[in-house]
């Protein structure tokens, strides 16, 4: 138990470390940390399936400016984590995996308000006082420490301690609230969607949604066969534009001669 403790310490970590370390990309998302998580627990299968149907609620779930999102990691891990061990499969995922998330995003918000300010504080006397290798590791493992240690920690605790509490509240629960529960996660892809949707709708891709829509709905086309076609067309409005734009400046050329 301990060891696996330390596996899932180490998926979060991995998960987090992509604002810090490893750069953006995007193995925060739940349906990496899934996955990973479902590795840990020796359920691949489960693992894939809870972090793809969580990436769907998450899929127009970015940071924009000054905006935190829900966290995904802590999300992707403990939802997998509770959905394995109570055999209730995403129900079970959005029962408690998002409100811990929740709770974890909690902790971070807090971390950045009363304990951030102290290391950036002491960023500024490094500053000032020309020292800039001191400046560049409290810069780097100040924010690293501060903002994401806490979150692996609660993290490992929830999963140390959470699985027989889990099983319990999964049990007291009625059967109509779990079918409930079932049924809302059903929803989850077409509330991901409408965020996504919200973000990038324009006029100009109105037409492709719409002939996504009909191609699904009426041609009953499985969704890999529609995103090869979608991937088909952007291919021939790339080489076209690539083609109109050689074929201009060959004109500018004959122009100028």
């Amino acid at each position: 138990m301990i060891f696996k403790t330390l596996l899932i310490g180490v998926v979060a970590f991995i998960g987090y470390g992509e604002y810090f370390l490893t750069g953006r990309g995007q193995v925060s998302r739940p349906i990496v940390m899934g996955p990973l998580t479902g590795l840990v627990l020796g359920d691949l299968k489960t693992g894939i399936i809870i972090g793809a149907s969580l990436e769907l609620a998450y899929i127009g779930v970015q940071e924009v400016g000054a905006s935190v999102p829900q966290d995904m990691v802590s999300s992707g891990v403990l939802g997998t984590v509770f959905a394995i061990s109570t055999g209730k499969g995403i129900s079970a995922a959005l029962t408690f995996g998002l409100p811990i998330s929740m709770l974890i995003l909690i902790v971070q918000n807090l971390a950045y308000v009363f304990i951030c300010p102290l290391y950036v504080a002491k960023c500024d006397k490094y500053a000032k006082n020309g020292e800039p290798d001191k400046l560049s590791r409290m810069s780097f493992w100040g924010g690293t420490i501060v903002n994401f240690v806490p979150s692996i920690i609660l993290i490992m605790l929830a999963y140390y301690f959470g699985n027989g509490f889990s099983k319990t509240i999964v049990a007291m629960i009625p059967q109509f609230v779990q079918d409930g529960l079932v049924v809302a996660s059903g929803l989850l892809p077409a509330f991901g969607f409408a965020m996504l949707l919200q973000a990038i709708l324009r006029k100009e891709i109105v037409p492709y949604f719409i002939i996504g829509f009909l191609i699904t709905s009426y041609l009953k086309v499985p969704i890999i066969g529609v995103s090869l076609f979608g991937l088909a067309v952007i291919l021939i409005m790339y080489y076209q534009e690539k083609k109109n734009a050689l074929n201009i400046a060959e004109q500018e050329d004959d122009d100028d001669f």
